[in-house]
Formats: structure tokens, C-alpha cells, sequence
């Protein structure tokens, strides 16, 4: 876990992440610059978030902690006219071969959360 701050709240946790120099040196000399598009045009730009739903957030520290970055990157791309899509599961009642497969917690915990 890390140290809490204003960009990293509690109980949350970072991945040591980065890329390599190596991974750089290959795309420059595969298309002669660093990265795949040297402008992006916020008008035509979308950030898709992907499974960022409650019960991932309630259970992973690693989900917690990109919580704020993501909110961070959603709302800059807002302001400077982008769109932000949340790509999230659907909710149909478990069947019985859910319940039979996956168990009544599993079900339990995958139902929506009422707001």
C-alpha cells in the first residue's frame, strides 16, 4: 500500500509501472517518432473506461487508486470537448445455472448498485 496524499487517497495501491526506454528505441525506429500521433484533437478524442464499476473499486486497492487518475483524465478530456464512455457489464437477475455455477455471493455481489 502506499502513502496517503491529495492524489492518492488511503487504501489504495500503484502498480511500479512504466515503459521501457527499450520500448521507445523500437517504436521510434519502426515510425521514426515516440509515439503513434503527434496531436490529438479533444473534439475527436474519447476516453473509454472500461470495468470501472463498484464492486471492482470496493475490492481491489489497485482499482482504488487509478480512481483518481481516471477522474482526472475524464474531466480535462470533458473541458477540452471530448467525450467519455464507460463501457460497464449489464445487469440481467442471476438464473439458476448462475446461482448453481457461480454461487449465491458471486450473485449477490454483481448485482446493480441502487443510487
Amino acid at each position: 500500500m502506499s502513502t496517503p496524499s491529495p492524489s492518492h487517497p488511503p487504501d489504495t495501491a500503484d502498480h511500479a509501472w512504466l515503459v521501457e526506454e527499450r520500448e521507445y528505441a523500437r517504436h521510434e525506429a519502426r515510425r521514426g517518432r515516440r509515439h503513434a500521433f503527434e496531436h490529438l484533437d479533444p473534439r475527436r478524442t474519447a476516453l473509454v473506461v472500461v470495468d470501472l464499476v463498484p464492486f471492482f473499486v470496493r475490492e481491489s486497492a489497485y482499482v482504488r487508486g487509478i480512481v483518481p487518475r481516471v477522474e482526472r483524465l475524464a474531466s480535462a478530456l470533458r473541458s477540452a470537448g471530448g467525450v467519455v464512455a464507460w463501457v460497464v457489464p449489464g445487469y440481467a437477475p442471476p438464473s439458476a445455472k448462475d446461482r448453481e455455477f457461480f454461487g449465491d455471493e458471486v450473485a449477490r455481489a454483481l448485482r446493480p448498485v441502487r443510487r
